[in-house]
């Protein structure tokens, strides 16, 4: 966990502007880590950080894998 440490101490701003932006990469279509860092260039682990977050809050939900990494999916409401 020392790698994600510093994501702790963000700016709630921040973090909630970083979630919309994999909504929206999500909205697209269901992503692996690999494509949303093509599309939103944030680096892998602070997509992990959000993504586990967006999995705990009921946002995201693990859909299938893909050469093995997960797809995650925005979770229907």
């Amino acid at each position: 966990m020392r790698n994600y440490d510093h994501y702790f101490h963000q700016k709630k701003g921040d973090v909630r502007k970083q979630r919309e932006e994999i909504k929206k990469a999500l909205s697209n279509s269901p992503s692996t880590i690999s494509a949303l860092y093509k599309s939103t260039k944030f680096p892998k682990d602070l997509l992990v950080w959000n993504l586990v977050g967006m999995l705990r809050w009921g946002e995201v939900e693990v859909t299938g894998e893909d050469d093995n990494e997960l797809i995650y999916s925005l979770k229907e409401v």
